[in-house]
């Protein structure tokens, strides 16, 4: 199945999580997208003792519930590879003739994807589109040959069982999966259009948290960090001796308290900073190797994040962009993945609730073309 492609103009995005289901349908009308449904299962039991066949088979039972609930008008549907899993790169290639491309990018792929490529399922996206030399009378008299501008490529890798394990859940549930991408297209899509400004966007799953630095529109830095959301919940559980419902309200309701991002003080409580310690330090360190980058979508990099967006379930909690933008000396703001969505005005105390929990599964409802 290839990552890329996708026409259908009524799109179900659907964002499989460790601990939830979020599934968003769009129809795009006349360029803008508007709200058709949606519906969510925020609390998956899903039991990690179970071998994958069984587990596909519950993740397409909770897919059916969902779709029995909010009847979609489609069964078209888009999902997102985990960051983590899929393996994405961009490289640099002379121009060439369309056909002999992907022998060059296939031959390019085994030097750097750390797996057989008989054992992924490998894309690739153009980047530029380099402007065509003029020739004969219309050829402008030069006194040095310029260079020839190169293909700016980005690969991406995702291995084959995982690709076969979506294609059956998808199926059992009774959705056409019309394409597949990965989760860093989707939050970029959805939170950043086709800014050109250089962006990182952090996203707080249950389990990981995904660090993305886009440049016009795509994607070409990507890290998973194995903390997320649960980690933050679990500290505050074991401090102050409550259940799993009650943790995740006080996480959601007191957040980083009352912080002062001028002085940098406040009532931060030590269980949230030390579970945030290992995530400032990625992005950090994600920093690091953008400066020492060389090769992005337009080639023209300043090194510098102009800005960062906060998404996922623990972008909700109170003043943690304040806090963020204190610890790492940068515009933080919490994005909103509705921004770039019609949906009717009743709707918006609802769908501000929700928040940016659907970020990944609005950025695959978005999708209806190649290049959208």
């Amino acid at each position: 199945m290839p990552l890329f492609e996708h026409t259908s103009p009524n799109v179900i995005g659907v964002d499989i999580g460790s601990a939830s289901i979020k599934m968003i349908e769009l129809a795009n009308r006349n360029g803008l997208h508007h709200l058709v449904n949606y519906g969510f299962i925020d609390r998956l039991e899903r039991n990690v003792r179970t071998s994958v066949k069984e587990d596909a088979a519950f993740v397409a039972a909770q897919l059916k519930a969902i779709r029995e609930k909010t009847k979609f008008t489609t069964t078209h549907a888009v999902a997102a590879l985990p960051t983590y899993a899929v393996f994405s790169s961009i490289i640099s290639l002379p121009q060439m003739k369309k056909e002999e491309l992907a022998s060059a990018v296939r031959w390019e792929a085994k030097k750097i994807i750390p797996l057989p490529l008989e054992d992924i399922v490998l894309d690739y996206r153009v980047l530029n589109k380099p402007a065509v030399k003029a020739k004969g009378f219309f050829a402008k008299k030069e006194a040095a040959p310029a260079q020839e501008e190169l293909l700016k490529i980005l690969i991406t890798g995702a291995p084959r069982d995982l690709v076969k394990r979506y294609t059956e859940i998808f199926s059992q549930a009774d959705l056409q999966l019309t394409s597949l991408e990965t989760e860093s297209f989707a939050l970029t899509r959805a939170l950043v259009g086709a800014e050109t400004a250089e962006t990182m966007i952090v996203e707080f799953g249950a389990t990981t948290t995904d660090i993305i630095i886009a440049e016009a529109g795509v994607p070409f830095l990507s890290r998973s960090i194995e903390v997320g959301g649960q980690v933050l919940t679990r500290a505050i559980m074991n401090s102050l001796n409550i259940n799993e419902k009650r943790a995740e309200q006080l996480k959601r309701d007191i957040g980083i308290m009352s912080f002062d991002a001028a002085s940098g003080s406040g009532g931060v409580p030590e269980i949230i900073e030390k579970a945030l310690e290992p995530i400032l330090h990625e992005i950090r360190y994600t920093f690091d190797i953008y400066k020492n980058n060389t090769i992005t979508p337009s080639g023209k990099s300043t090194g510098m994040v102009e800005k960062i967006v906060l998404t996922g379930g623990s972008a909700m909690m109170p003043n943690i962009a304040s806090y963020f933008a204190k610890q790492l000396d940068t515009n933080v703001i919490v994005g909103d993945p509705w921004a770039r969505v019609v949906y009717p005005e009743d709707l918006r105390p609802v769908l501000a609730g929700v928040g940016s929990k659907f970020s990944v599964s609005i950025g695959l409802a978005m999708r209806t073309d190649m290049t959208a």
